[in-house]
C-alpha cells in the first residue's frame, strides 16, 4: 500500500464512515427523539401525520384533498406542519394550513391550528409572532425545533 493510500484509509477509519461499500455499508439510521426530523415520504408516521390533518380538515371542509408539504418537522412527540391542500386532479387549490400536532396514544392528533391570514391583527410578522409566543406559553413541552423560523424567533422589539 502507498502512503496517500495509507493516509486515506487511515481518514476513512477515523471519520467513522464505512471502509467498504454495497452489502457491508451501514444502513441508514432513524432519527434520534432528541432530535428535530422529516420523515421520508411513504413511510408510515408520515402517513400517519397526513391522515390526521386530513380528519382535522374534513371537520370544517369535507372535499376530498391532498396535501402538498412545505414543511414538516417532527420531535419527541410534536410535529408542525405546513401543507398546501389541493384536490386529488389537482385543478383546485386552496390556502395553505399550518398546524401543531401531537402524539398521544400511538395516534397523531391536531393539537392547534394556526389561524389564516385574514383572522389574525397586525402585519404579518407581529401576528406570525404575536400567535407563536402564546402558543409556547399554552404548551411548554413543544419541542422549539420543530416550530418554523418564525416561531423559534423572539419577537422584535415594539416600536
Amino acid at each position: 500500500m502507498t502512503v496517500p493510500g495509507l493516509l486515506a484509509s487511515i481518514l476513512l477509519l477515523l471519520s467513522g464512515a464505512p471502509a467498504t461499500r454495497g452489502a457491508h455499508a451501514e444502513p441508514p439510521r432513524a432519527p434520534q427523539a432528541d432530535s428535530a426530523y422529516t420523515p421520508a415520504r411513504g413511510g408510515a408516521e408520515r402517513k400517519a401525520i397526513m391522515d390526521a390533518m386530513r380528519a382535522h380538515r374534513r371537520r370544517f371542509d369535507p372535499r376530498p384533498v391532498i396535501f402538498v408539504v412545505s414543511s414538516l418537522r417532527v420531535q419527541r412527540g410534536w410535529a408542525w406542519l405546513s401543507v398546501r391542500p389541493q384536490s386529488p386532479d389537482g385543478r383546485s387549490r386552496f390556502e395553505d394550513e399550518n398546524a401543531l400536532l401531537r402524539r398521544r396514544g400511538g395516534r397523531w392528533e391536531v393539537a392547534e391550528g394556526m389561524p389564516a391570514f385574514g383572522e389574525r391583527e397586525g402585519t404579518d410578522t407581529e401576528r406570525d409572532c404575536a400567535w407563536f409566543q402564546q402558543l409556547r406559553r399554552r404548551l411548554p413541552a413543544v419541542p422549539v425545533a420543530v416550530l418554523p423560523a418564525e416561531g423559534r424567533r423572539p419577537c422584535p422589539a415594539p416600536r
